[in-house]
């Protein structure tokens, strides 16, 4: 480094080091505390029919069932099984007012509030009509739940195929 024009002493080393591990500790300290706590997992199935005694419970009824898993580091409470049918894509991703929004008051089998545990799921199912098949053809149509530990619910989207598709 003498060509340089810098003389680096053994103390300069030292210090250089220190500095970029406690900006790397730091940084990784931020991440971690931005990743803990509950986080949300939503997946959504559409067009399902009970079978067997199931149909007896659902009364032979097409539902989307949502399952959400909490795959964080701390438990939650579920609050809301919620849907919102959105225009376009860019409206949903810039947060813009949703064409419609519903919901789920009794979302049987599940039940609600309902305490997740970490590594717990849960399900809950919605009665899937005309009105919904139309909202997931019309626009984009998301399903999921809000739960105690964040104010914005974690969706997922739910397109639903019509009989001659499928």
């Amino acid at each position: 480094m003498a060509r340089l024009g810098i003389a680096m002493t053994a103390t300069d080393v030292a210090a250089w080091i220190g500095a970029l591990t406690g900006t790397f500790v730091l940084l990784w300290d931020i991440f971690k505390w931005v990743h803990s706590g509950a986080r949300i997992k939503v997946s959504a199935a559409p067009n399902m029919t009970g079978y067997g005694s199931a149909a007896q419970l659902l009364g032979n009824k097409t539902c989307v069932a949502v399952e959400a898993s909490n795959v964080g580091q701390s438990k939650t409470t579920i609050t809301h099984l919620v849907g919102f049918h959105y225009k376009t894509w860019w409206h949903r991703l810039f947060r813009r007012k949703p064409l419609t929004t519903f919901l789920v008051p009794d979302p049987r089998p599940g039940t609600l509030p309902h305490v997740l545990d970490t590594g717990e799921r849960w399900l809950g199912m919605i009665e899937q009509n005309d009105e919904l098949a139309r909202m997931s053809r019309a626009g984009y149509l998301y399903v999921g739940i809000y739960h105690s530990t964040s104010r914005r619910p974690a969706l997922q989207r739910v397109v639903i195929h019509s009989a001659s598709e499928a």
